[in-house]
């Protein structure tokens, strides 16, 4: 599977989140929400870009960042069997959710965006993952729709997905 597609797939995976969704709505206006989704996804990208960029152009670094992708691609998955969800940090809404909260699905982008290291294509992962994350929060919240456990089924076959991914990557190089 492409880099690309699978940032996409996690990217609209993070956004339905059960705690993105829940303050989306609690916002109340469309406007709001969109503003939400948008700061989230800019802390995001204030923090990632550096990331890859300092990773991207080591190779000792790309390896190791394949290897933390592939945990956290576990994590991942032992979130949707245990459903509990794990963030690391800071828990505001916002601009700084976005960048300081850590979440299986961000550290995953930022390892597919490090590895094979080309700053443009890099950029379009991080992109992707960001404008479906905005897509999501927003159309799910905006129009008043709650998933129940579609997120788990999404970020199981993600993570698996993505585990498969990493490891024929570690094989190859």
């Amino acid at each position: 599977m492409d880099a690309l597609l699978l940032s996409l797939l996690l990217g609209l995976s993070h956004g339905i989140e059960p705690d993105h969704v829940a303050t989306a709505r609690l916002l109340k206006s469309k406007r709001k929400i969109v503003e939400f989704a948008l700061s989230h996804s800019a802390g995001f990208l204030i923090i990632a870009i550096p990331i890859v960029i300092f990773i991207g152009s080591n190779r000792i670094f790309e390896f190791i960042a394949d290897i933390i992708g592939i945990i956290f691609s576990i994590l991942l998955l032992i979130e949707v069997i245990l459903d509990k969800e794990f963030d690391i940090g800071a828990n505001k809404a916002g601009l700084l959710q976005g960048a300081f909260v850590i979440t299986p699905t961000k550290v995953l982008v930022i390892v597919l965006a490090s590895t094979d290291y080309n700053l443009i294509y890099s950029a379009e992962i991080i992109l992707a993952f960001i404008l479906a994350s905005i897509f999501s929060i927003s159309a799910l919240a905006i129009l008043n729709l709650i998933p129940k456990r579609i997120y788990k089924f999404v970020d199981g076959i993600i993570a698996i997905v993505t585990i498969t991914y990493l490891i024929s990557l570690l094989v190859i190089n």
